[in-house]
């Protein structure tokens, strides 16, 4: 198909991008990078999400018609044999290529005889005039932290004229479908809970924490000085979340709740709280805390589950009055904790347990400089729920707030 005859649409910069493959040998890949790219907050066409069984063909089509910022092209060796890729997509997403606001890159795993990534075999297993591919930004792609450099190459072109008036916005989901309309420069999407659990599955921390890292980059590529997060997340990952950009970086964080409310610059004093000592009151060891910030009644397991562990320490802080924590006393709120949190810490590590609204989560990361944090999910959905380990975070740590997570369960 020459180029000249592909009608191309207008490029929306908040569109999702398209990944052009070769099913035979590229569906693992293909379903590896998707979630790495979503997770950096770049909306992903693909279509074993978007399409029915045996609709493949169609794809392009689906795609151009819902609108695509950039695309992604991955070359393995069976693509060769792939003329959907070669005579139609091809074609297609190069054309649209023309439009300085469409960002096309190219994932490839094929090496030469040095183990050294091959870039000519894009144009040498889809034939190209005058060697056009080559001319193209490739990756390596065999590994997980490779697709990372991929992502995060891709997302700095997306933000790169995103935050005209100084602020960057990212919206995050870890429950929900990765579908669905997207409204912001950073769309963070993650896999869903497994069936039959409501924590995030281990992948999910492999996908983000390479984002983590990279948000700052981000803001900068954006030139932002402030973010604004809307969306809503697993507490451990808003924490993580809010721990990427640390008070101390001079970035700027707001969040936006589902009723519209605004945290992160209130002046109200903090709300009353309580705290109650559940184990010991040893100095040396690693301590355990557990925050009840919300109106519901209180959950009790956190006292069982601390009683059974090796906790020099364990501490309950909750809101003295059952009553909503209004945004204007967020700050105030989230500077109390981190007070009360490393005096019980005593400068070790500290194990946290969560049960807050969704923007003190990402504030409270953010403040909690200097603390190495292992963060706990409640697991209702299982038929013995309790609490699970997910990861553990540094907010301002060199190579992002994620040091490690939990592989199984």
């Amino acid at each position: 198909m020459n180029t000249s005859e592909v009608e191309v649409p207008e490029v929306n910069d908040l569109d999702p991008i398209f990944l052009s493959y070769r099913h035979s040998d590229g569906d693992a890949l293909a379903a590896k990078l998707v979630w790495v790219l979503r997770s950096y907050g770049i909306p992903v066409w693909h279509d074993q999400t978007h399409l029915a069984p045996g609709q493949f063909h169609r794809r392009l089509d689906e795609a151009l018609n819902s609108g695509l910022s950039g695309a992604v092209l991955l070359i393995t060796p069976d693509i060769v044999h792939s003329e959907i890729v070669r005579d139609r997509e091809l074609p297609a997403l190069l054309a649209m290529e023309a439009n300085p606001a469409f960002t096309f890159a190219i994932g490839n795993v094929i090496t030469d005889a040095a183990d050294v990534l091959d870039y000519g075999a894009p144009d040498r297993l889809l034939p190209q005039p005058g060697w056009t591919l080559q001319g193209f930004d490739q990756f390596p792609v065999t590994d997980h932290s490779e697709m990372a450099k991929l992502a995060g190459e891709m997302a700095v072109r997306r933000v790169r004229h995103a935050a005209p008036d100084g602020q960057l916005r990212l919206d995050i989901q870890t429950r929900l479908p990765a579908l669905g309309t997207l409204n912001a420069p950073l769309a963070v999407r993650t896999r869903s809970p497994l069936p039959g659990t409501s924590v995030p599955p281990p992948e999910v921390w492999e996908d983000i924490a390479p984002f983590l890292g990279d948000l700052p980059r981000l803001v900068q590529a954006a030139g932002a000085d402030r973010v604004q997060v809307t969306g809503g997340a697993h507490l451990s990952i808003a924490f993580a979340l809010g721990a990427a950009v640390p008070t101390t970086s001079g970035i700027d964080v707001s969040i936006v709740d589902l009723e519209g409310q605004v945290w992160g610059a209130g002046t109200t004093p903090a709300v009353e709280l309580v705290e109650e000592v559940v184990v010991g009151d040893a100095v040396d060891g690693p301590a355990a805390v557990y925050l009840d910030l919300v109106p519901a009644p209180p959950n009790k397991e956190f006292r069982r589950y601390a009683e059974s562990r090796s906790f020099s320490r364990a501490v309950e802080i909750a809101i003295a009055e059952r009553e909503v924590i209004s945004a204007e006393a967020g700050p105030a709120l989230v500077r109390e904790l981190r007070w009360r949190i490393g005096e019980i810490a005593a400068g070790g590590t500290v194990h946290l347990f969560l049960r807050a609204p969704f923007p003190v989560a990402v504030l409270l990361g953010r403040a909690c400089n200097t603390l190495r944090v292992v963060l706990y999910e409640w697991e209702r959905e299982t038929d013995t729920p309790g609490y699970v380990q997910m990861a553990t975070v540094s907010a301002g740590r060199s190579g992002g707030p994620v040091i490690s997570w939990t592989t199984g369960r």
